[in-house]
């Protein structure tokens, strides 16, 4: 373990340089001792196992000579017929075969690796890790917390900066991506660099400057869309008092007259009016405009008036006009879309920049990996402790890339120790699952629901024909299977996918052929836009036996749950619990099967037993006995939920029935047309209704198909809880990075 390398790192630390003179110097003698024994040993080793050899050689012919000499006669023939097979060759061939049906169903084993080094290395480890991307880092802190000597990075400035980094260079690309015109099609792929490319890519490109024109760019974009939407607001606050043709200027050369131009609720409009005019005989008042609730009007009064008016107005909630009126509203608006258009050039202009900026978008996009790489090397130095001259790292390492990194490290590296061990009982390290070229894909239904704990069966290559059968058998269509196997099979051959989504388009791609061979069992191709006679039955005019084929199927998946279940059970040494919890429910799902088929009283007495098994058992770990007999006849109640269970796979006939007669309604309203019309109105229908029917069918099957493995199947004896691996690795958004070269 890490501590202990710890441990030793410090107590070699503090003994000094005087005792690393004397150990090399005592391992140069102890070598030069070892070095001559062992010659010594090895003339001896070779002398006598030459003589027993010899002896041993000898005896043993004679023996087989007297031994076989009966036989080579009873068995002459036989001998000749085998004589050119390699005597180890059925021996190979059966442990070929385990060893494939193991390797293809696996959680893959994972080892910790512990790592210690100079600490001028640490950078250049990382890097290494992350080049080989097969190194999860276990963050070591909480362990070492308390232990005396040991100490932790403190890397908060340089993370800060290169998260600033990130930060910029992620507004460079968001704000680049608006205005490039050079648009990636659902074909383009990633460009690929060497490790040496990659790393030199900060001192090629010069992405701060770049960066900083970006930001200038939106400043200023962001300076005149403001200006812009005030011109905009003032120029409708303007419209409203468009019909005022006269402006500040001209109203104060009237000497003894004064105004008010302002707005007043609609609702006090006659009532001012009437107050004014009574009180007042040289007045003038005039509504401007009216809006909602609210009504602009101008006032003329004698200058002696104007205090007295006021206050009568302000009793009536009157607002002054806010706006300036140096000139008349309509001069005010002229000049406001002149200012908006020259805002409008303005910003064309900015825009034109930032286009002509876009053509480094390739670029910035790399050193976007580059940076996001960087940020998320840093971060792993966190995880990382040290001594004074040295640092310690542990991380999870799959057993098949283990070899790889070891020759990696030595091959780089000369003061490094490091070693690979194996996980104590009680820990739990990611999950990385291992299938075959079949099931790898099914691995993302696997993942959509909860990764296998470390103890759990991998339950993807159970899973795996299963999901294949009940799709086919939902989808059943030869056409839209025939549709699905194209596009998939050329979105694989053509996009750049990888990961989980290249599974999943590799999963639909494999559905499609069931997908077809169901819709030939059942007659189907669009629909029955060309009638195809069913190679088994016809499930519109045959349901029942659909349902009960489907029932059948349901059931053997419910019996393979739980020979999964007993399976973990007998792994894990509880060989009566199996029988209880499994086998019980064995006795009395078949037995009450075997009845339904007319089994008889042989039936009955097995399926009596299995209930017998199940009331007497399933409280056990209750401690008291009304708790063991409620826990047993609660655990017989869970009948009830397998045949619930059961019925829940007639959702192969429904979701069958129910895309195929969607697809049928499309056909018939195209055969409602008539004359030139269906040919043109035909092809519409059948494209569009066909589509929609193959999108919202294939969704709607790939959801009903999960849910019987989810509910139906795991629940037999699945739990999930595992951790996903997560290595220290190369950012890969925008391209990638050949680190085998």
């Amino acid at each position: 373990m890490a501590l202990d390398v710890v441990k030793q790192l410090i107590d070699i630390e503090r003994e000094g340089e005087d005792l690393v003179k004397k150990a090399n110097a005592l391992a140069i003698e102890i070598q030069k001792t070892a070095k001559e024994q062992a010659e010594q040993i090895i003339q001896e080793a070779k002398k006598k196992s030459e003589e027993y050899y010899v002896s041993t050689l000898q005896k043993y012919e004679e023996e087989a000579k007297v031994e076989s000499m009966p036989i080579i006669e009873n068995n002459k023939k036989e001998i000749e017929r085998l004589k050119n097979i390699p005597e180890d060759l059925l021996a190979r061939s059966v442990n070929m075969v385990i060893e494939r049906i193991v390797n293809s169903m696996a959680i893959v084993k994972m080892n910790r690796l512990v790592l210690a080094a100079p600490i001028d290395q640490r950078d250049e480890i990382l890097d290494l890790l992350q080049e080989k991307q097969c190194v999860q880092l276990i963050d070591l802190k909480e362990k070492f917390q308390e232990v005396e000597g040991v100490g932790f990075f403190s890397e908060a400035k340089t993370l800060s900066q290169t998260e600033m980094d990130y930060n910029h260079i992620k507004f460079a690309y968001e704000f680049l991506k608006q205005y490039d015109t050079v648009k990636e099609g659902l074909f383009t792929k990633r460009d690929i660099l060497s490790k040496k490319q990659f790393d030199n890519l900060e001192s090629l490109i010069d992405w701060k400057d770049i960066y900083f024109q970006c930001k200038e760019i939106e400043e200023e974009l962001n300076h005149n869309k403001n200006k812009k939407a005030k011109m905009v607001s003032l120029l409708e606050q303007y419209g409203q008092w468009s019909s005022l043709d006269v402006c500040d200027d001209e109203l104060a050369k009237l000497k003894n007259v004064a105004y008010f131009i302002g707005t007043i609720g609609k609702k006090y409009e006659a009532q001012l009016y009437e107050t004014l005019t009574e009180k007042f005989k040289d007045i003038y008042l005039e509504k401007i405009a009216e809006k909602q609730q609210d009504v602009n009007i101008i006032i003329l009064s004698h200058i002696d008036n104007k205090n007295e008016i006021a206050d009568i107005l302000k009793t009536y909630g009157f607002v002054r006009i806010s706006l300036e009126l140096n000139k008349t509203p309509v001069k005010q608006m002229e000049e406001l879309r002149l200012e908006i258009d020259a805002l409008d050039s303005e910003a064309e202009e900015f825009k034109s920049r930032a286009s002509g900026l876009a053509a480094n978008t390739k670029d910035i996009e790399k050193i976007y990996d580059y940076i996001l790489t960087k940020v998320e090397r840093e971060r792993a130095i966190s995880n990382l402790v040290k001594t004074k001259k040295s640092f310690i790292l542990e991380g999870w390492i799959t057993e098949e890339n283990k070899n790889k990194l070891a020759k990696a490290i030595e091959n780089r590296f000369k003061d490094v120790y490091f070693s690979f061990e194996e996980p104590v009982e009680d820990e739990n390290p990611p999950i990385v699952l291992k299938n075959n070229v079949i099931a790898e894909p099914f691995e993302v239904v696997t993942s959509m629901y909860a990764l296998p704990t470390p103890k759990e069966v991998d339950p993807t290559p159970l899973l795996t024909p299963f999901f294949l059968i009940f799709f086919g058998m939902m989808a059943a269509d030869i056409g839209y299977g025939l549709v699905l196997f194209i596009l998939t099979f050329f979105a694989l051959k053509k996009m750049d996918l990888e990961g989980d989504l290249r599974k999943i388009v590799k999963l639909v791609m494999y559905c499609s052929i069931p997908t077809i061979f169901f819709g030939w069992m059942y007659g189907g191709f669009f629909g029955g836009i060309i009638p195809i006679k069913p190679l088994w039955i016809d499930p519109v005019q045959e349901p029942m036996q659909v349902l009960v084929a489907s029932i059948a199927l349901g059931l053997v998946h419910l019996y393979v749950g739980l020979g999964v279940k007993a399976y973990q059970l007998i792994k894990s040494g509880k060989i009566l619990d199996a029988f209880f919890d499994v086998g019980s429910w064995y006795m009395l799902l078949s037995g009450a099967i075997w009845m339904f088929l007319g089994g008889g009283s042989a039936a009955k007495i097995l399926a009596i037993a299995g209930a017998a098994i199940i009331l007497l058992t399933a409280g056990r770990e209750n401690k008291s006995i009304v708790g063991k007999f409620f826990g047993g006849v609660y655990g017989l109640y869970g009948v009830t939920g397998y045949i619930g269970d059961a019925l829940s796979y007639a959702r192969l006939l429904a979701l069958g029935l129910a895309s195929g007669l969607i697809g049928w309604s499309f056909n018939l309203l195209i055969g409602l047309f008539s004359g030139p019309v269906v040919y043109i109105a035909g092809p519409i229908i059948f494209l569009a209704g066909h589509t929609f029917n193959l999108a919202i069918g294939t969704l709607g099957t790939f959801v009903h198909t999960s849910r019987l493995q989810y509910l139906e199947f795991f629940g037999k004896f699945y739990e999930g809880g595992g951790k996903t691996f997560q290595p220290l690795k190369i950012s890969n958004k925008f391209i990638k990075v050949n680190t085998e070269v």
